[in-house]
């Protein structure tokens, strides 16, 4: 009995250490190790271009100015100019070892639409990213720090169908020439092709 006891013990020793062997070789993302310091790689590339990471969370403003924390959290790369201008990248976008719709957009500077309104939700939407959180024209929201109350303190992003995320202001200066917080254009890892 104590024979047969142990040979299920050591069965099911082996069984799950080849499981866990073949989880970590199948890539998902649980198979990643942690960063130095509990950091992800993309926060650390953050900070070695000079950004500063700060864990944001999404919000929806609908009509009001009142505050509605929705789920989920990320990564944002927020650089700060001295001339109190500011921009945020997702660090995950910042951090893509390929281009990034995000990133291609602001190396590219695409032309846009010029329109009533809001021209940064304007810009976005004509280069076929969004920054609604909702369906009509007064839905708004953004990534803030979570707990806030204010929403100017709220920063409005353009979302791209591959994920990525960049501030809507930010892009929209930027394809217009203007500088915001950091010139991101040699801080992405990946190679972004200007055509």
């Amino acid at each position: 009995m104590k024979r047969s006891h142990a040979f299920a013990v050591c069965a099911l020793v082996l069984a799950s250490g080849t499981a866990v062997t073949a989880h970590a070789a199948d890539g998902s993302p649980d198979a990643t190790p942690p960063a130095a310091h509990g950091r992800s790689a993309a926060a650390a590339w953050c900070t070695q271009q000079g950004g500063a990471v700060q864990t944001r969370v999404p919000y929806y403003t609908g009509t009001g100015e009142k505050l509605t924390p929705l789920g989920g959290q990320r990564e944002m790369c927020v650089f700060s100019a001295k001339d109190g201008s500011r921009i945020m990248i997702a660090a995950d976008t910042l951090a893509a070892d390929k281009p990034t719709l995000a990133a291609l957009a602001y190396v590219r500077k695409p032309s846009g639409p010029s329109s009533p309104g809001n021209p940064s939700i304007a810009y976005c939407q004509g280069i076929n990213g969004t920054a609604m959180f909702g369906n009509r024209p007064t839905d708004g929201g953004g990534w803030g720090a979570r707990g806030e109350s204010d929403p100017s303190k709220v920063t409005s992003a353009c979302m791209f169908g591959d994920g990525s995320v960049i501030d809507a202001w930010g892009l929209k200066y930027h394809q217009g020439g203007v500088i915001r917080g950091a010139d991101l254009t040699k801080k992405f890892r990946a190679d972004i092709p200007k055509t």
